[in-house]
């Protein structure tokens, strides 16, 4: 959902769901995945980067962890114009001083200095997997969900999911303490979880099998990793075949308007990325002065709906005819 606020011709933008910062112009996702090879047609203003992230996943059809050392508050303000979302992705990061590390079943926005080490560590852990014997690898593979509620210790969560596996660990005590936000993560492996809390502290757990049961211990990142194992690369990847679609988000307006009604235009316009045409001669002849005020309010509203809302009620209509706005008063119906 986004929010518009227009107060006295001066229009503020900010999240919805930060409403304590003001209002913020968002279009939300598509309930639908496209992948990160979709060409994405998109505009968001002022989303913190939580939030940001949260809906690019569900569209990226990957959950996207974002490490606790990059700050979730930064807000982003981008437009795609038809570019691939991973492109879209490693943009935002590096706005935001991080690194987009492609896991096998997540992305991870990891500092800028880590680059490639969760992307090693996974590809040396999964190696080594291969190899264990299938009853041995069973429970590191097997894939569950995983949530937790906001204040969850990452020393506690790991702790409590090898319970849960009848595993052991050693060097839990060398997790750092701290409090992790809330999290709701979809079925991934077991080994492949651990590793996602771990990396907020550059850690992983390296496997054994050599005791009947599989073995771990948590060490650095990037502690065994063997030379044929490198960091996977940060540069951007060769251009790839055309994506089979082009995934356009859906725009979701709250507005609460009380402004002159060619300023709450222009404003309007503006946000939606389209040039208005205002047709003042026909308000003219229709008594209209483009001073009047105006005032509106919607929630959870379409474009259409969000220009009808605005429009409606001084007797205006309005057509989008390419990247135009136009608003015009009709002539009045001639009786018979």
């Amino acid at each position: 959902m986004s929010r518009i606020a227009i107060t006295c011709g001066l229009i503020s933008l900010t999240a919805a769901l930060s409403a304590a910062r003001g209002v913020a112009v968002d279009r939300t996702v598509e309930r639908t995945v496209a992948g990160l090879e979709a060409s994405v047609q998109a505009t968001w203003t002022r989303v913190p980067l939580r939030d940001w992230t949260t809906r690019v996943a569900a569209l990226a059809g990957k959950p996207m962890i974002l490490d606790r050392r990059i700050d979730p508050d930064r807000l982003v303000t981008r437009t795609a114009r038809g570019e691939p979302l991973i492109d879209v992705i490693r943009a935002v990061a590096k706005e935001a001083g991080a690194t987009v590390e492609e896991l096998p079943n997540a992305i991870l926005l990891a500092p800028a200095n880590a680059s490639g080490r969760a992307a090693a560590a996974a590809d040396d852990r999964d190696r080594r997997l291969a190899a264990f014997p299938a009853s041995q690898r069973k429970p590191l593979v097997k894939s569950e969900n995983w949530n937790w509620p906001a204040g969850a210790r990452p020393r506690d969560l790991v702790a409590a999911a090898l319970a849960d596996a009848g595993l052991a660990v050693e060097g839990l005590e060398s997790i750092p303490h701290d409090h992790f936000p809330a999290a709701d993560l979809p079925p991934l492996p077991l080994a492949e979880r651990l590793d996602l809390v771990l990396a907020h502290f550059d850690l992983r757990i390296l496997w054994s099998a050599e005791r009947g049961r599989p073995t771990g211990r948590i060490v650095a990142i990037d502690a065994g990793i063997s030379p044929r194992s490198p960091a996977r690369p940060t540069a951007p990847r060769r251009p790839a075949a055309p994506p089979s679609r082009t995934v356009t988000l859906r725009d979701e307006f709250t507005l609460r308007l009380e402004a002159p009604l060619d300023q709450a235009l222009a404003a309007l316009a503006g946000r939606l990325g389209l040039e208005l045409d205002l047709d003042r001669a026909s308000l003219a002849a229709r008594g209209i002065a483009p001073g009047e005020i105006v005032r509106a309010e919607v929630e959870k509203a379409s474009r259409d709906r969000l220009l009808d809302a605005v429009l409606q009620p001084v007797g205006l209509q309005w057509k989008i005819e390419g990247e135009r706005l136009r608003v015009f008063a009709a002539e009045p119906a001639q009786s018979e």
